[in-house]
């Protein structure tokens, strides 16, 4: 079954995070769904470039991680809001995860970098880790047993 059709607590995954950004105060929500490429960057680009709307951030947010509390969310905007132009990224008892904040300005579409983290890695944009307490951060759902796992813990 595809991450994005995967469900945990009734709801699907995309739900589940749209959800908590709503509870945030969130309302601009894009989704990256069914888009035939090779890397989640190519994905990123597509759907920022599709984007009409000018912001001053944008919240990586893979499918995979639906676990996040709101309340990181709430944090890693508050953060970004106190440093401008810096890329946010949380961290749970010395792991980093997501969801991420990058400014909308930072150049994505460069053709030489094939991932985000090498996009992030050579931008020159400072990078401010959050220290979260939340294990959702970290908790990467990619197989059943995952699924299964963190449908026991509270999905």
């Amino acid at each position: 079954m595809p991450k994005s059709e995967a469900k945990i607590g009734g709801l699907l995954f995309s739900q589940k995070i749209s959800k908590s950004l709503l509870d945030v105060g969130l309302h601009n929500i894009v989704l990256a769904k069914d888009l035939d490429t090779s890397s989640m960057l190519d994905s990123l680009r597509i759907t920022i470039a599709g984007i009409k709307k000018e912001f001053a951030y944008y919240l990586i947010w893979p499918v995979d991680h639906p676990m996040v509390q709101s309340s990181t969310v709430s944090i890693l905007i508050e953060t970004a809001i106190q440093n401008p132009d810096c890329i946010i990224k949380p961290e749970y008892i010395g792991r980093r995860g997501h969801p991420i904040l990058i400014p909308a300005g930072l150049d994505i579409h460069n053709p030489v970098y094939e991932t985000l983290r090498e996009v992030l890695r050579h931008s020159g944009v400072g990078t401010v880790i959050v220290a979260v307490d939340d294990p959702g951060i970290i908790q990467n759902i990619n197989t059943l047993d995952d699924l299964i796992r963190y449908q026991d813990i509270g999905g």
